[in-house]
């Protein structure tokens, strides 16, 4: 229905266009021209496609910034909402475009049941969108459809295999080829003393039922070969040191205490850092807590949480020395420990609880995205950072100088959604895959 009124509100505003033109004796192009392109917003998604919440702040479309000396050259790999819809897009170091994966759920689900409720499944192009992004060697691509599935298309868009699953958020790649993603739960699963007040199971299959996440371990052929439940553990942790009425700050209509965003693998270094904690636990962002965790996988346990300093964070990652860098979306406030408003990438210790901020270094380099963001630490010790609202995904230098920037945008008005940037060697994958018919 709503992509049925998005086509009637543009036919009407290319109509009343051009019907101003003829009354007045104007030139029609201007005109004509923001209604075709207002239309075009509003058939191609919905708010967050809205200049309203994601307006254009940065000049320029394509690569506007790059020192080839100081950058760390590679493939560019980000998928989200652009001009066309949802994309997967593969980027040379100056910026040629040289891989596009249109991102289509009826082509990969035809006739999906694997949603629930059934009120979820989209009914348009403008009714989903994606979160995650990796590249294989082979040239092919893994992306989550928000809530909906992963699935891993082949260099020229062929459906390789998908996770009928409610994937969402990140896909974390591990070394022999397996995958952590979070996902959505089916409420029936989840018992009573776990339910929080106003939450039911009907009221989740009510909501958009974000209430409970699982890890899955996902196999290189897209089997399930793990999964484990993140609510439980959690709620466990919060009742024992008597932390539970945090969740009830949340909004109540939601359902979605813990919000899982990411999943990383517990390092020998960090394990090194926080007491409990073993090699191949899994280090959890949670944003709706603004909490990082640790669950123990040989007792399905929290065994550490970290509430702050960041604020509806995303992307936390283990350096080599078991300190953990995070995207501190900050959500446009000053926090203790920072004098500015937005976003923020910081470098946290867990043995000393202190936070450093990494960048930006200086007013003028302050940037924000009030949902979503990445960051990646490249081999040079650069930055790779996905400013997903702003649709902008920028490398910085240690000293915080910009290297290498990117502009997008959807429309004349809106920035593009840029959900997640990755970053890969040059030679990673041999281009010639990529010449499809």
């Amino acid at each position: 229905m709503s992509f049925v009124v998005s086509i009637l509100c543009g036919a009407t505003l290319a109509f009343l266009a051009g019907v101003s033109a003829a009354v007045l004796n104007l030139p029609p192009t201007a005109l004509i021209e923001e209604a075709k392109n207002t239309a075009k917003e509003l058939i191609n998604g919905p708010w967050y496609r809205d200049p309203r919440w994601m307006p254009r702040r940065y000049e320029g479309v394509g690569l506007v910034e790059y020192d080839p000396e100081r950058s760390w050259a590679g493939l560019t790999v980000m998928q989200g909402m652009f001009d066309e819809g949802a994309r997967a897009r593969v980027y040379d170091a100056d910026g040629t475009l040289l891989q596009e994966w249109p991102l289509e759920f009826d082509a990969v689900w035809p006739e999906p049941t694997h949603i629930i409720p059934e009120k979820n499944v989209p009914k348009a192009p403008g009714e989903y969108h994606t979160q995650g992004i990796a590249l294989e060697e082979d040239g092919s691509v893994l992306v989550n459809f928000a809530e909906r599935g992963s699935v891993r298309l082949g260099p020229c868009g062929d459906v390789v295999w998908s996770v009928d699953q409610m994937t969402h958020h990140s896909i974390t790649e591990n070394p022999d080829g397996t995958y952590w993603i979070p996902s959505k739960r089916d409420p029936a699963t989840i018992a009573q003393d776990y339910m929080l007040p106003g939450a039911s199971v009907e009221a989740i299959m009510n909501s958009d039922n974000y209430y409970a996440d699982s890890a899955l371990l996902i196999d290189p052929e897209g089997r399930i070969i793990e999964d484990i439940p993140i609510l439980e553990p959690t709620i466990d942790w919060l009742v024992e040191r008597q932390e539970f009425d945090i969740m009830y700050g949340l909004n109540p209509e939601e359902l979605d205490p813990i919000h899982l965003n990411d999943i990383e693998v517990v390092t020998p270094e960090l394990s090194g850092r926080i007491p409990g904690s073993e090699p191949g636990d899994l280090l959890l962002s949670m944003r709706n807590l603004d909490a990082l965790a640790v669950l123990n996988k040989s007792s399905g346990k929290i065994v550490w949480m970290q509430h702050g300093p960041w604020l509806r964070q995303h992307d936390p990652d283990i350096s080599p020395d078991g300190t953990i860098t995070v995207f501190d979306n900050g959500f446009g406030r000053r926090m203790p420990g920072r004098d500015f408003a937005g976003a923020r990438v910081l470098r946290f210790d867990p043995v000393t609880n202190l936070a450093e901020t990494i960048y930006p270094k200086s007013d003028d380099q302050r940037f924000f995205s009030f949902i979503m963001g990445t960051h990646q630490v490249l081999p040079n010790g650069n930055i790779l950072i996905t400013e997903s609202t702003s649709g902008r995904v920028f490398e910085i230098t240690p000293d915080g100088d910009t290297v290498w920037s990117m502009v997008l945008v959807a429309g004349t008005r809106s920035a593009a959604l840029i959900e997640e940037a990755r970053r890969y060697p040059l030679n990673y994958v041999d281009r010639s895959v990529w010449s499809c018919p």
